[in-house]
């Protein structure tokens, strides 16, 4: 089976009994995310882009997750608060290496659901996806090195921190290190 025949049909994902990670509806996600992405604390540490109050920019983000989807570049969840059907964060696979069955894990969730070990839960089912589906050898991902929250996730999930790349991304207009965790299907 060809890589791009794995985002033929949307695979949703159930985290746990109150945490579904399906894909985004714009229409019905659309006052969810914006509240994620005018809370610049949300993405003080993450290195994958910025928060805006903009909310043609919002739009065109959700609708780009569809387009990534259908072109086989971003494999995107959002997560959902059952309770309230609300949608609480974003959690995806990029980046994807087909010959060498690699991917990046990249994440976040809005502020008011920090700590409360969602992500975690998240990340292992994207996990799980991603080795049992997808058939990745390998999941990566870059975290700053002040993001400690990320960090203990990705411990959590067994994830190894492999090293320190420096300037690796850019936050609040400087360059920052990174920590490099992996994860390989046979850990």
């Amino acid at each position: 089976m060809a890589f791009k025949d794995y985002f033929r049909d949307f695979q949703s994902l159930i985290a746990n009994d109150n945490i579904f990670l399906r894909q985004i509806i714009v229409e019905k996600d659309f006052d969810d995310y914006y509240e994620i992405y005018s809370n610049d604390e949300v993405f003080k540490l993450y290195g994958g882009g910025r928060g805006t109050t903009d909310k043609s920019v919002v739009l065109k983000i959700l609708q780009n997750q569809i387009k990534e989807f259908k072109t086989a570049k971003i494999y995107s969840w959002t997560i959902v608060d059952n309770k309230y059907d609300k949608a609480i964060g974003r959690i995806f696979l990029s980046d994807f290496q087909a010959k060498n069955r690699i991917a990046n894990i990249g994440y976040f969730i809005n502020r008011s659901y920090w700590g409360k070990g969602i992500v975690t839960e998240c990340v292992s089912s994207v996990v799980d996806f991603g080795f049992s589906f997808l058939k990745l050898e390998r999941i990566f991902t870059e975290v700053a090195t002040d993001n400690i929250g990320s960090c203990k996730v990705l411990a959590k999930n067994g994830f190894i921190q492999e090293g320190i790349l420096r300037h690796c991304f850019e936050l609040k207009d400087s360059l920052v290190d990174c920590y490099v965790y992996s994860k390989l299907s046979t850990d």
